[in-house]
């Protein structure tokens, strides 16, 4: 009897810890849960978006060169990039954009160099387009073998566009920023030639992650 009586509580001790024990592991797993949640969240709202950029024509416009040295000695160049954010999460600004254009079939020597006057903001599921106008100072900066061929119609055929900015999302009516990249675009081939873009092609500009080898 006493043996009987000795085992009841040794009997509810038992359950008490199995319960216990079960309660933990279930908290722990909840928990566990939980952060993997967080987690995702965070990085998901962290993970920058994917901005798209095409050359409208594939083309640099040059206006028209009457003479040498070209007239005010200034060479105008204008072109327009697509940009596109496909994302519904954010808005995204491409800033501080350098842009820098060579000659491919010349060991990739550099035609010239500038940056973009303003940035490039895109709200989320928006497609906008960015025109560009740039007046450039030969020899300092274009090279006069360049500004002969534009001046004699042979223009620069197959040229490369790299754009190279900090890419910026930013979220929610206060415009949170989310994440700020370093990011290079690369566009090819690119013709710079005198005259208004015809109806050729757009060019996609790939991420400098994305890029084809040959780019």
């Amino acid at each position: 009897m006493a043996e009987l009586q000795g085992s009841k509580p040794t009997s509810w001790w038992r359950r008490f810890r199995w319960l216990y024990a079960a309660r933990c592991t279930l908290a722990c797993v909840v928990t566990v849960v939980a952060v993997v949640v967080i987690v995702r969240a965070v990085v998901v709202m962290l993970r920058p978006e994917k901005l798209q950029l095409k050359l409208a024509g594939g083309r640099v416009a040059v206006d028209y060169i009457p003479s040498l040295p070209p007239p005010g000695n200034v060479v105008v160049l204008t072109f327009v990039l697509r940009a596109n954010n496909p994302g519904g999460r954010a808005t995204i600004v491409y800033a501080n954009v350098t842009v820098r254009l060579t000659d491919a079939s010349a060991l990739a020597a550099k035609i010239t160099e500038f940056d973009l006057p303003d940035p490039i903001e895109v709200a989320q599921r928006t497609m906008r387009e960015a025109s560009t106008k740039v007046v450039l100072e030969p020899p300092e900066d274009l090279p006069m073998r360049y500004v002969h061929a534009l001046y004699e119609g042979r223009g620069v055929p197959g040229a490369e566009m790299e754009l190279t900015g900090i890419l910026s999302s930013h979220v929610g009516v206060a415009m949170a920023t989310t994440s700020v990249v370093v990011t290079t675009y690369y566009c090819w081939p690119v013709t710079i030639a005198v005259g208004a873009p015809d109806s050729a092609a757009d060019v996609t500009c790939f991420d400098k992650r994305d890029a084809p080898a040959h780019v």
